[in-house]
């Protein structure tokens, strides 16, 4: 009985690293392709997390966004004392965008709302936010919505880096 479980299991891992490593070719093929990176990242030099949090509030409102609300990292998962302040979300969209792009394809639910990870470094704020035109990859109907949103993220960062 051992054995056979043994044997399922071993039988389950085989094909789990197999198929992990058919998607990881596909998706490396389909990077190559697109190169589009996954990542979209800049630095707030000399700035503390609460000015970062402030100067990315301020560039989301000069570029027809909506700030949504702002949280730690860890927020509700433990006691509000013992949260890390060091890392924050912030949370924006602009609904007509939002509209537009789920009016197109119910799948751009993945890539809302907009969100920006702010890391506290020792020389200023990293403002990190997921490629939209990158996860676009499997939905070519929502390419052009998503290469524009990601010139206004990249906008918005440039501006909340100054």
């Amino acid at each position: 009985m051992i054995y056979r479980f043994h044997s399922l299991f071993l039988l389950f891992a085989l094909f789990w690293t197999g198929a992990i490593a058919a998607a990881d070719s596909v998706a490396m093929n389909r990077a190559d392709a697109d190169a589009e990176p996954m990542i979209l990242t800049t630095t707030a030099p000399g700035k503390n997390i609460d000015q970062a949090v402030t100067a990315l509030s301020q560039a989301i409102v000069n570029h027809n966004y909506t700030f949504v609300r702002q949280q730690s990292i860890d927020s509700r998962l433990v006691p509000y004392a013992e949260e890390v302040r060091s890392v924050r979300l912030v949370y924006f969209c602009n609904f007509a965008k939002m509209d537009r792009a789920l009016r197109i394809d119910p799948r751009a639910t993945q890539m809302l709302p907009c969100r920006v990870t702010l890391v506290e470094t020792s020389s200023g704020v990293d403002l990190i936010a997921v490629n939209p035109a990158w996860t676009s990859q499997s939905m070519p109907a929502l390419r052009e919505v998503c290469q524009e949103l990601k010139q206004d993220y990249l906008d918005i960062l440039d501006e909340a880096a100054l």
